[in-house]
């Protein structure tokens, strides 16, 4: 086919391919999102210890060591002041931050605790070595430094404004290696977490997806079997709304094919025995001829003439409704004035109805009333009209006019004894004969050159008894019809 070169997809490649490239993506970058936040949010709660520790700590050390002392005695007292407040100060505030007192010879002051100088002892040598160095500065801004076990540290100096032999600097610091171990295990949780989560999306999609793919292949082999001339109804409901309607769908297609065909094979059926018929008797009475059977070969020549004409009208019309069923030759519509179209068809049944001893009757049409459609096409439709019209018809035949806004209907009545309840939905099928009816294709070709035309051709019974047959076109301006 046309499609031939067209990758094709399935429902379920459809459906997971896209949601599952996302959920694969969705726990890494989590994990990443989660890790830089966490990150600085960590990181700007590190800060904020540490900034909360150095408001309370510097205060305190500049009210400490405010006042001038003149002898070494009162020196001593303000540095034991200071340290006596500075350590609970430090324990008081929580948090990450930490406080760490080294003397004008580096060793450390504070804290005094010896667990806590012993874990201390290491960084109070490093940060010496780094101040010694110039790697570390009074008064700077908080800056990350890193010992020789690789760990960092956010670390801010001050000098102590006093001459003591005890006291030099005050150093605040708070580790961020510990915070980013934080934030990696936690990135480590969300990860797993984020793909536990996405594991189980990935099987309720599949799920999903296969709860509709399985029903949809079911339907595709039904519909290959509606091919193949199996019509019988799809079952059993689904619990889906549209895959319920799709099934209610085919199940109506079906059933329009099933009637489709039969109404094919009847057609076939009843054509091949129309056209055997005369065939039959054109053959037996040449072969009659030919044998010198009849004695007097013009009559069976006259009945073999009659019998091609049958069996060439029964052809044309075949062939005429071919031709518009396949939509070739398609009429070129143009306005026709209605009264001279119905007038024309009166005059060339008038004979026929005498013959039947039936009344044809027409009420005065405007002049000037025109609908949309082809002149041969509209004649063929009320000629087939009136002719059955008067074939069935008691007594009269009658042919009523009702123009509406953008619509003329053409109804043909008659006082016959109506059409059979049976009959009626099969009126218009090709070749239907009904019981005492004669076979034919004329309503049908009626019916399909109406719809040609852009109109419709409607049967009913009517309730004071007989048939009535409405042809509805679409009304148009007689200006140029004559011509046209």
């Amino acid at each position: 086919g046309g499609g031939g070169g067209m990758k094709q997809q399935t429902l379920l490649s459809r459906l997971l391919l896209p949601v599952l490239v996302v959920l694969i993506l969705l726990p890494p970058l989590s994990c990443l999102i989660f890790q830089q936040a966490a990150a600085r949010y960590a990181y700007g709660e590190a800060t904020g210890d540490l900034a909360d520790l150095q408001q309370n700590i510097l205060p305190l050390m500049e009210n400490s060591f405010a006042g001038q002392t003149d002898t070494p005695e009162e020196a001593s007292e303000q540095v034991g002041n200071f340290l006596r407040q500075a350590g609970p100060m430090a324990h008081r505030m929580g948090g990450r931050a930490s406080l760490m007192i080294l003397g004008p010879d580096f060793r450390m002051v504070y804290p005094r605790d010896e667990g806590e100088r012993e874990d201390a002892a290491p960084l109070a040598e490093a940060w010496a070595q780094a101040i010694q160095a110039g790697e570390l500065s009074s008064g700077a801004e908080a800056a990350e430094w890193t010992d020789a076990s690789g760990e960092t540290w956010l670390v801010r100096i001050y000098e102590v404004p006093t001459q003591s032999v005890r006291l030099r600097y005050l150093v605040t610091y708070c580790s961020v290696s510990t915070i980013s171990a934080w934030v990696n295990q936690t990135s480590l949780l969300v990860l797993v977490i984020s793909g536990l989560f996405v594991l189980v999306a990935i099987g309720v999609l599949w799920v999903t997806a296969r709860s509709v793919s399985r029903p949809l292949n079911r339907l595709c082999r039904e519909a290959e079997k509606i091919g193949t001339g199996d019509f019988s109804e799809i079952a059993p409901a689904f619990s889906l709304r549209e895959l319920e309607q799709l099934r209610a769908s085919m199940n109506g297609m079906a059933r329009q094919l099933q009637r489709s065909d039969q109404v094919q094979k009847d057609f076939f059926q009843n054509v091949s025995h129309e056209l055997r018929n005369p065939l039959m008797s054109i053959s037996g009475y040449a072969q009659g001829i030919e044998q010198g059977v009849f004695p007097a070969p013009k009559e069976a020549a006259h009945t073999i003439l009659e019998e091609s004409v049958r069996l060439t009208a029964l052809v044309n019309s075949l062939l005429t409704l071919s031709r518009m069923e396949s939509g070739q030759n398609a009429p070129a519509l143009a306005p026709v004035l209605l009264g001279e179209a119905i007038g024309d068809c009166l005059d060339r049944f008038h004979g026929l109805a005498l013959q039947k001893g039936v009344t044809l009757a027409a009420p005065a049409v405007d002049g000037t009333l025109a609908v949309l459609g082809d002149e041969e096409l509209l004649g063929k439709v009320l000629d087939n009209l009136v002719s059955n019209a008067v074939r069935y018809a008691k007594t009269a035949v009658t042919v009523a006019v009702a123009a509406e806004r953008g619509r003329v209907q053409i109804s043909v009545l008659d006082d016959g004894a109506g059409i059979g309840e049976k009959d009626l939905p099969h009126l218009f099928e090709r070749c239907y004969k009904g019981p005492g009816g004669n076979f034919g294709l004329g309503l049908s070709i009626a019916q399909t050159a109406a719809r040609a035309m852009g109109g419709t051709l409607a049967a009913a019974n009517r309730p004071e008894g007989g048939a009535a047959f409405t042809l509805t076109l679409p009304r148009t301006d007689a200006h140029e019809a004559k011509e046209s």
